[in-house]
This record gives C-alpha cells, structure tokens and sequence, in this order.
C-alpha cells in the first residue's frame, strides 16, 4: 500500500498556488488530488502525490523555494495532534524525539530521527517509497520543524546550520528571510543541526501536559475513536494562545459548520465556551506554576487579548486576584480541576 499523509499537508496551498500565476484546483486534479482535501485537514493523501504537486508547483512558478514559502505561511499546528505532543514536552531532546516517533500520523513516507555525539545534535529527514523528488515536500518539513524550535526557544535562538542536500536557489532573499543565514547548501544531511546543550533546553510551549497528551497520541496511533468533545478539547489545547482558536477555524478543522458542532457538543452534555473555560481553569495554575511570567504573557497564551481581561477572568474563577496565586494554591487548584474532569467525565452532566 502506498504511504499516505493528511490532507493538512497542503495547508494555504491555494493562496500560494494563485500567488505563483497557478490555478491550484487544476494542480491538483493534474495529479490525481481531490481538491476537497484543502477543506478537510485529516484526509489521507498519497504522499507522492504531494511531493509531485509540489515539485511541478516550484517548476511552473518558477519559485525554487516553493516548499519553504508554503510552511513560512501556516502554523506548527498543520502537525494537528503531533503539534500538541510535541509542544507539550519538557525539553528540546524530548521534544524532537516525539516527534521522530509519531511523525507517521502526519504522513507515513517522511523518516526523521535525532542523532547526537559529544558536541551536537543532527535532526535529519529523509522521504522513502517515492520515486519523485522530493525536495520541495523536505523544504517544506524542515522548514516546519525550524520555525517551531524559533518559537519554542528564548528569542534570539538560532540553530547552527539548517541543512540542504540540494543546491541553493539562485534567489536567496526567502531563505535569508526565513533562516537568519543559517542555511547551508550541498549538505551531507537534509536536516537541522544544533549544540548538544540545546537539546536540554526547556521549552517555553509546554505546560506540563506531556502525559496527557502522549496518552492522547497513543490512542490515535492505536485508531481509537474520541469524541467530538475530545476531540474539540484537543483542537483547543494546540490552538490556545494562537489566532486560530475560534469555533469556526476548529469547527472546521473537525469538518464541520459552527451548527453541527454546537448540534455535536450539546448531545455530549457540553459546549465549545464549557470546553474553553475548562482547558483555562487547566492551564492557568500550571503557567502561574512554572516560570515566572508577565501577566501579558499569562493572557496571551490562555488565549486572552488584554492582560485586564485575563485578571478578570481568573478573578471570576478562582476567587481571588492573579497576584495573590500562591504556589501551593497552584497545585491544589490543578489537582481538583483534574479531579474534577475526570469525574465530569464518568457522569456525563452537563459543565455548562
């Protein structure tokens, strides 16, 4: 069987199908793609049927750095699940090793792996069982995989080398743009190389739900069916703190209009707003928990668009001012939340 990928793969294609002079329904048709795929992230997709729309894409446009112009458009969250496991893990060594394991979710014909010896650390990509080239589809995941280190690291945090084993365009302003000229060319490995200590790093994008949401992978990994309501949960988890955390973007990453999610989510005894607040009242102990953090980037990543409406919101729900959150406070709160769910959950009764 040939191997496939989501459908989330193809991400913004249209917008910079049409940028590039291309008419991207008929790209896709020319290579065997049902178009309904760029409204339905989770469709499987044969991957070289990818790699060859991206290949002619680069050719026809004229665009060598096609696949690098694509991720520069779309979030780490193209990754759906993955994004969060990936996300959630302590450090950078964990994090890439996740990512290595459960890439298949995504698509099943790219191989990644982490390699290291006393002074670095080698991720590298590799596509197997396509007889296309694949340049433009590693472009792409590299490029991904790049972008989400930059913003899971302090600000300022570079990699030693992002590595090519193709020529370098002839135009590099994009690359230069995109990579602060750490690109490098005619490499031995397609892949990006960092100092060892970065790989102990922690993350900035964790929050401390590394086990949940490995046991939420497992069960995909193991074909188990979730809820809407689990699966919404999920969505809103990888998206807080993003400009893609609305019901209609999650709506339709479930492939669904507004209607049929609100229909969905009230047979399940629960609503899209009770998810939200339920995910908040997880989260925010765990961040007032972890580093210190300012309450502009306390609001941010709980998804708020002012520092006073997230002081207000925590007041309303805890009782008492952010500021007077103590660290033991944190771990009670985060323990009954959790509690609390789980019995939620058992029962069935409306959170709303």
């Amino acid at each position: 069987m040939k191997p496939l990928s989501r459908s989330a793969s193809l991400t913004n294609y249209a917008a910079m199908a049409q940028a590039g002079g291309l008419d991207p329904l008929a790209m896709l048709r020319e290579v065997g793609i049902d178009p309904a795929c760029l409204n339905d992230p989770d469709l499987r997709v044969p991957s070289e049927s990818i790699g060859q729309l991206l290949e002619r894409s680069a050719e026809r446009s004229g665009w060598e750095d096609f696949g690098v112009r694509l991720a520069e458009s779309r979030p780490f969250l193209v990754l759906g699940p993955l994004a969060f496991l990936v996300r959630e893990q302590s450090n950078v060594r964990a994090s890439l090793q996740m990512l290595s394991s459960y890439i298949h979710l995504h698509t099943e014909s790219l191989q990644i792996w982490l390699e290291e010896d006393t002074r670095q650390g080698r991720l590298c990509f590799e596509y197997v069982g396509r007889h296309t080239s694949t340049r433009q589809s590693l472009d792409q995941s590299i490029t991904v995989v790049y972008r989400f280190l930059k913003q899971a690291l302090p600000e300022g945090w570079e990699p030693d080398r992002v590595c090519f084993m193709h020529e370098a365009p002839r135009d590099l302003r994009v690359i230069r743009r995109v990579f602060s000229n750490r690109a490098s060319f005619k490499e031995a490995i397609n892949g990006i190389v960092l100092k060892r200590v970065d790989l102990d790093r922690p993350l900035s994008t964790s929050s401390q739900l590394g086990r949940y949401a490995h046991d939420y992978v497992q069960t995909l990994n193991m074909g188990t069916p979730r809820s809407t309501a689990d699966q919404v949960r999920r969505l809103i988890l990888a998206a807080l703190g993003t400009d893609h955390c609305s019901q209609v973007n999650i709506a339709a990453q479930l492939a669904m209009d507004v209607r049929t999610l609100r229909r969905h989510l009230d047979r399940e005894a629960t609503s899209f707003n009770a998810l939200m607040r339920e995910v908040r009242r997880e989260l925010a102990p765990r961040y007032l928990a972890g580093p210190a953090r300012s309450r502009n980037e306390l609001a941010m990543l709980l998804g708020f668009s002012a520092p006073q409406s997230f002081a207000r919101w925590f007041r309303s729900e805890f009782g008492i001012p952010v500021a007077s959150w103590t660290l033991d406070e944190a771990d009670v709160g985060a323990n009954h939340l959790r509690t609390e769910a789980e019995s939620t959950h058992s029962r069935g009764i409306d959170r709303r």
